[in-house]
């Protein structure tokens, strides 16, 4: 039986060598991806706690949540004047704690 013998040329070479390398690459990412898939998100994400929550929203760190703060949490802007119980136009930690709370 006859063989031929062709020798390889260098694009051809390339051509192997990038269609091997793509191949490799992306199985390797596809595999990675459904591994972490498989993890739960409260083992990735750790919770946020509602004190946490609040520091974050004061921007002025003065301890109190002015109702132009409280517009970067539209559920407390909706409910602003209900969750500031003295009516001082501020939430207070205490404040935004005991309604935090409640909603959970």
């Amino acid at each position: 039986m006859p063989t031929h013998n062709h020798p390889l040329h260098a694009f051809d070479l390339r051509s192997v060598v990038l269609f091997t390398c793509l191949t490799m690459g992306g199985s390797s990412a596809l595999m990675a991806q459904n591994a972490s898939s498989n993890v739960p998100a409260s083992s990735t994400q750790t919770a946020i706690t509602p004190s946490e929550v609040f520091t974050r929203a004061d921007l002025d760190r003065n301890g109190q949540l002015s109702r132009q703060e409280a517009q970067n949490l539209p559920a407390v802007a909706e409910q602003f004047d209900e969750w500031d119980r003295d009516g001082n136009g501020q939430l207070s930690l205490e404040e935004f704690l005991l309604n935090a709370n409640k909603k959970q």
